[in-house]
């Protein structure tokens, strides 16, 4: 049968369609014999598909029999197992062709969803045949019947798209299709790696084989991926599209693993001098990051911010008017998820792109305002993308030395003025007015950030409150940690996470519980090596921690009740049935737990050199200090004269509640809200022990302009004197009740609604727990119109359609196949796979345009570090290609 084989193709070179359905009917024979001849299937493999495979004017014809008979059966099905496995037989006669054809119709039918997007790709009427030509690509990527050398650019965008989508043995395929792609990059005879590059592939290849990656393909349940990827048993529950598990996936799970890819393929083109393969690949991402389709454009929006090395205006534009868009969808309510994840993916989009705008570009300075519109809308996975826009945003400036003669507040309100209207209107929504006063406004926005259920979140939050702690005395020249009226919110905010703040801004009134009557077990107080195993415990003397000035003595015996005794003038919202503690009790610990200044993450993320060197944040960054306070913990360990031990130094002068300092009684009231709202939220006994110390002094250094903060504390308060039996907490405790009932008999000045006077009635309520209903509906038009109004303020004239980015396009979106002499054509419809109307009906239209990008930029690595680097991880897996059990391939 073999040498007549070659004589179908005579049958369609002309127009006769009765000639070609006879081919067709031939090579449906051919595949139906090859499905139920089990003895035959070798031989057949190899003399009748090895040959036809050859045959380069019949592959189109080919193909298109294969996916529909693979369609006909159905994902997992015996027909489109086989046929998967039948497509490598074919490209072992001309690997360059088929893997061409296969890669170029799948990429083609991706873009065909665009014409009618669903919101999600698995709801899509071409799911099917996407699905099966995912499984084709599985089978070709074993010894390199992909040709990754020229089709690289275009396996990562499927990969991208197609990552923890599907059922789990197709989720299990698509983790298989990377480990075999990064394998035949290490084999390819093509390519020439240098042995720096085989290194950064070898260590790729256990990464993706560790267990994190497994749940970044939304695998995690799986302890072997090849094992469900080929399972022997066909139509098993893994494939089955409605009885598998779906896993969340998250849009930073995709930013993790499209990074891990970014850094393979630089790796790999710092050997190919002229290599475009980056530029290809963005392409890809732009077309689909600014084309409406919920299923993919918010992975391509991702996707295009973390590959990308320049940015224009026009696509900033682009992607703030998506954001815009998104917003407003919210307003109709019913689609209102695949809303929130496309402002994730414009957030996240921003977030890396911005460090590639022009050092005078004003959206540097307007986008710490996007930033804090998204800390609004008060959702759990908005706060965390806000979060990390804000960090960047912050580094960003911080490295173009804008904080250098001019504080945040000053550079920030300078960019809001000609948006005022809309940004008072957003204000007034939440509650916290950046016009009265610009630091407590931001500390109110972050405090909401200790409620987070991530700890990274929690982490990142601290960071910027360190960083911002840093900016407001930059332009000073004073003392990171010296109190004064722009500083006083960072510190107070960062009181319970963070030591250094607690040692340097000392009570003025009371001995610091913390710092003065605290003795040591195994571990000196405030050495906590970066990876000590052993918790050390801090113990607390059984000593009275009031202790106040002389001038004080006689005014606080003359005037405060002991422990216990109650007054006549006792207020009903303060109770004073304290009870007494008991004897046991008063020996207790203090409890173990260590300062979040010297917290460090499990992450095994090695220490990015600039860090290391003092070096500023570079302008590109993978992940902003992604070990958490590796920042602070770099520059405290810099700073120690003992490598083993660091004194705590108390400044005497440096006194965080200090009348002569603070003197505005909005700022008091400001201050002592913060220390009370932390107080209501926090669950933990060592931050109660600290925030009621700092109460405790703030009642008699501001006894005016204590009572704005009663209604806060006095559940809380009275809560603890009827239940809590620890000393240490209740001293403060008693402190401040004492406070209270002496200063009664005065008519306080400032009450409750004081806040609200200059516009904070909300700093308490925004900083709580995240509402469980989202209140982005009523919120979201208020964004669309500071939005619009940014656009037409920094973004004027700048047509978004025809940025000259976005004509740089290389010369083909999709793979360069080699052309046979047949073309499909669109009379031509020999199958009923969606997969040949697709194809049929495709006009590749940017095809058209031969401009090629200049790769200039395209070698360089951007300083990206790599995130969880396997070179500090065991090897834990096998780090070869995948093995299937079940199909003996034939070539």
């Amino acid at each position: 049968m073999t040498p007549w084989l070659s004589n179908l193709v005579r049958f369609c070179k002309h127009n006769d369609d009765a000639k070609r359905q006879r081919v067709t009917a031939i090579l449906d024979k051919l595949i139906t014999m090859t499905i139920n001849e089990k003895q035959m299937y070798p031989s057949i493999q190899a003399k009748i598909w090895g040959s036809l495979g050859q045959i380069t004017d019949l592959l189109d014809v080919v193909l298109d029999s294969f996916i529909k008979t693979s369609a006909t059966g159905g994902l997992g099905s015996i027909k489109a197992e086989v046929m998967a496995d039948t497509a490598v037989a074919l490209a072992s006669g001309n690997v360059k062709l088929v893997s061409s054809k296969v890669i170029g119709r799948m990429c083609k039918i991706i873009d065909k969803t665009c014409l009618s997007p669903t919101p999600t790709l698995e709801q899509h009427l071409m799911w099917d045949d996407i699905a099966i030509l995912a499984r084709y690509m599985l089978m070709l990527s074993f010894n390199n019947s992909l040709d990754v050398a020229a089709h690289l650019p275009y396996l990562f965008h499927v990969v991208t798209f197609l990552v923890a989508t599907g059922p789990l043995s197709l989720r299990a395929s698509t983790h298989g299709l990377v480990i075999n792609i990064i394998h035949s990059l290490c084999t390819c005879s093509q390519l020439h790696f240098s042995e720096e590059t085989k290194q950064v592939l070898r260590l790729s290849l256990t990464e993706f084989s560790l267990p994190k990656f497994y749940l970044l393909f939304g695998i995690s349940k799986v302890k072997s991926a090849a094992v469900i990827a080929f399972r022997s048993s066909y139509r098993d529950r893994s494939f089955s599209p409605g009885s598998y598990e779906r896993e969340t996936f998250a849009l930073t799970s995709l930013e993790t693993v499209t990074e891990a890819l970014l850094e393979i393929m630089e790796a790999c083109m710092r050997d190919i001098p002229t290599c475009k393969w980056l530029d290809q690949w963005t392409e890809l991402a732009q077309r689909f990051a600014f084309q409406y389709n919920p299923s993919l454009q918010p992975r391509a929006l991702v996707v295009f911010g973390c590959i990308s090395k320049r940015v224009s205006h026009g696509q900033i534009k682009q992607i703030i008017r998506i954001l815009s868009k998104a917003l407003e969808s919210c307003l109709k309510g019913p689609d209102t998820y695949n809303s929130q994840v496309l402002i994730e993916a414009t957030v996240i989009a921003l977030t890396k792109l911005q460090p590639l705008l022009n050092k005078d570009s004003p959206l540097h300075k307007a986008l710490f305002w996007v930033a804090v519109a998204v800390l609004q809308l008060d959702e759990v996975n908005l706060y965390s993308a806000g979060t990390a826009l804000l960090e960047q945003n912050l580094h960003t400036l911080d490295s173009l030395r804008i904080f250098n003669d001019k504080s945040p507040e000053e550079v920030f309100m300078a960019i809001r003025n000609p948006l005022e209207w809309h940004c008072k209107q957003m204000d007034h929504f939440v509650g916290l007015n950046f016009n009265s006063n610009f630091n407590f406004a931001l500390v109110g926005h972050l405090l909401k950030g200790y409620r987070h259920p991530s700890p990274a979140i929690v982490a990142r939050t601290v960071r910027i409150l360190h960083t911002l702690l840093t900016l407001v005395n930059k332009h000073r020249n004073c003392d990171k940690f010296e109190v004064n009226t722009q500083s006083v919110a960072y510190l107070a905010a960062l009181l319970t996470v963070s030591e250094e703040v607690r040692s340097r801004c000392s009570l003025k009134h009371r001995k610091s519980l913390l710092l003065t009557d605290i003795s040591m077990e195994n571990v000196p107080m405030d050495t906590y090596p970066i990876h000590h195993g052993d918790p050390s415990y801090r113990t607390l003397k059984e000593t009275q921690p009031w202790s106040s000035p002389k001038g004080s003595e006689g005014y606080l015996a003359a005037t405060y009740p002991t422990v216990g005794q109650t007054s006549p003038r006792a207020r009903k919202s303060m109770s004073l049935d304290m009870g007494q503690p008991s004897q046991a009790n008063t020996k207790k610990l203090l409890g173990t737990r260590k300062s979040f200044d010297h917290l460090i993450s499990d992450t095994k993320a090695p220490k990015r050199q600039e860090m290391e060197s003092g070096i500023t944040t570079p302008p590109k960054m993978r992940r902003v200090a992604e070990t958490d306070y590796e920042m602070e913990t770099q520059r405290i360990s810099s700073s120690q004269q003992h490598p083993h031990l660091r004194k705590v130094s108390v400044s005497e002068s440096n006194v965080l509640l200090d009348e002569e300092v603070l003197t505005d009684p909005k700022i008091q009231a400001l201050l002592l809200t913060v220390l009370a709202t932390l107080v209501k939220y926090t669950t933990d006994e060592f931050d109660q022990r600290i925030l009621y110390e700092y109460l405790a002094e703030a009642s008699v250094v501001f006894p005016k302009v204590f009572p704005v903060v009663h209604n806060l504390l006095d559940s809380k308060i009275n809560t603890l004197l009827s239940l809590c039996q620890d000393p240490n907490l209740l001293n403060p405790i008693h402190g401040i009740v004492q406070s209270v009932v002496y200063h009664e008999e005065s008519p306080p000045q400032y009450q409750t609604s004081y806040l609200q006077s200059f516009g904070f009635n909300g700093l308490w309520r925004f900083a709580g727990p995240f509402s469980k209903q989202t209140q982005i509906p009523d919120y979201a038009e208020l964004i669309v119109k500071f939005l619009d109004a940014l656009i037409d303020t920094y973004l004027p004239g700048i047509d978004e359609e025809t940025s000259e980015e976005s004509l740089l396009t290389p010369t083909s979106p999709y793979p360069p196949a080699l052309q046979s002499q047949l073309s499909i054509t669109a009379n031509l419809n020999l199958s009923n796979s969606m997969t040949s109307l697709a194809t049929s009906q495709h006009s590749p239209g940017i095809d058209k345009e031969n401009v090629e990008l200049s790769p200039t930029t395209g070698h360089c690595n951007s300083g990206r570090t790599r995130h969880g680097s396997a070179s500090q991880v065991q090897k834990q897996r096998s780090a070869g290609s995948f093995k299937r059990n079940s199909i003996k391939k034939i070539v």
